[in-house]
């Protein structure tokens, strides 16, 4: 039977509260409406979408358009199929699985097993491994973990300008700036994580110059490489979108900071990791979030800043390019919000329909998502 796709963007946040009664915030919320087909995208070519909102309509003209979704349909409950691909696994999305009767979700201790994985301290082994590469620009310098107020406040001391860090967070959530001043109010929230969690994670906050992303695949115990994203951020550390191009042109673009030959090196050791400390436990989709920043006029690659265990923004892009985007262009895949639909047509008035041949755009935009008059996000992809 069909696969059940289903988008649960509060992911991060349950996994953080480790109970299977997480309530998220509004704004996750909304984003998980507005998103919910996100999945056609990314999904197996018969996958089933939940969502509670079909738009028939809208819905019959994207399969018309890319033949590649034929085999997809939409769903608003949980019962069509036996097996569930929720964005990641938490204990929530769990239960609100068993609440539904649905007839297979993990154990307890498989995801308890899966939540320690996605501690930062993962990210932090993997740095250890990769130690015996031999690069000048390879910084292996591993994050602390601060187990005090009185170890925060002599970190932000010795290191006025740094990023502290929730053990259990991502996509730019539970993650602090320090900017030179150590406030009150940035000491009570940088303790007061370490208490709920058992620490933080800190490291100096680096002149970013570009955000990149390894993804790979676990299945059978084994990992293979699943290509390269290249992403950006606001100025909150949260994700904007991706440059779409192939694996190749990525690669080219980076080899104006990183040589192909540490690269390909990352790459290898990654693996090498990932199938010692994550395939024997975990099957699916990981993305390994790293960056290309700027001191003293040279650069250097953090080669590993979080692992996400989980389908993410970089792999969407990237499956969106290889199936839907006439190969050797390039664009961009953006993820946006606007308080009113309003917003977003007048911002997009200038664009041009999509020219879409064969099942692939050649050029122009598309609205990856349906839109309603109370949609606040959308994603859309825009092709040169």
């Amino acid at each position: 039977m069909s696969q059940l796709y289903i988008f649960n963007p509060d992911h991060d946040l349950a996994l953080a509260s480790n109970s299977d009664h997480f309530d998220a915030p509004l704004s996750a919320r909304i984003f998980a409406r507005d998103f919910s087909l996100l999945p056609l995208w990314y999904a197996e070519p018969d996958a089933v979408i939940v969502s509670e909102r079909i738009d028939s309509k809208w819905f019959t003209g994207i399969q018309t358009l890319f033949p590649q979704l034929a085999g997809q349909r939409i769903v608003s409950s949980y019962e069509y199929a036996n097996n569930a691909q929720p964005w990641g696994w938490n204990k929530t999305i769990r239960k609100t699985l068993e609440k539904h009767h649905f007839p297979q979700v993990p154990s307890i201790a498989y995801l308890e097993t899966l939540r320690k994985l996605q501690h930062r301290a993962l990210a932090i082994e993997a740095t250890t491994y990769m130690q015996d590469i031999q690069s000048d620009t390879l910084n292996l310098a591993k994050p602390a973990v601060l187990l005090s107020e009185h170890e925060i406040f002599q970190f932000i001391e010795n290191h006025p300008f740094a990023i502290l860090k929730a053990p259990w967070s991502g996509s730019g959530k539970g993650i602090i700036r320090s900017l030179g001043t150590l406030s009150e109010n940035l000491l009570n929230r940088a303790k007061n994580i370490a208490i709920k969690q058992s620490g933080i994670v800190a490291e100096p906050l680096y002149t970013v110059v570009q955000d990149f992303a390894m993804e790979f695949f676990c299945a059978d115990n084994k990992t293979r490489f699943a290509g390269y994203s290249l992403f950006f951020s606001n100025e909150h550390g949260a994700y904007t979108g991706n440059w779409l191009a192939t694996d190749e042109q990525i690669a080219e673009r980076l080899s104006q900071w990183i040589s192909p030959t540490d690269l390909l090196r990352i790459q290898q050791r990654l693996t090498d990791f990932l199938n010692e400390q994550v395939a024997p436990y975990y099957s699916g989709y990981l993305g390994v979030d790293m960056l290309v920043y700027q001191q003293d006029n040279r650069y250097f690659i953090h080669p590993c800043v979080e692992i996400n265990l989980r389908m993410t923004m970089g792999l969407v892009a990237r499956k969106l390019y290889d199936t839907f985007v006439e190969t050797g262009k390039t664009g961009m895949y953006s993820v946006e919000f606007q308080k009113t639909t309003e917003e977003t047509t007048l911002s997009h008035k200038q664009n041009h329909s999509p020219i879409i041949e064969n099942g692939r755009i050649q050029k122009g935009e598309l609205f990856l998502t349906p839109r309603y008059s109370d949609t606040q996000y959308f994603a859309h992809v825009t092709v040169e």
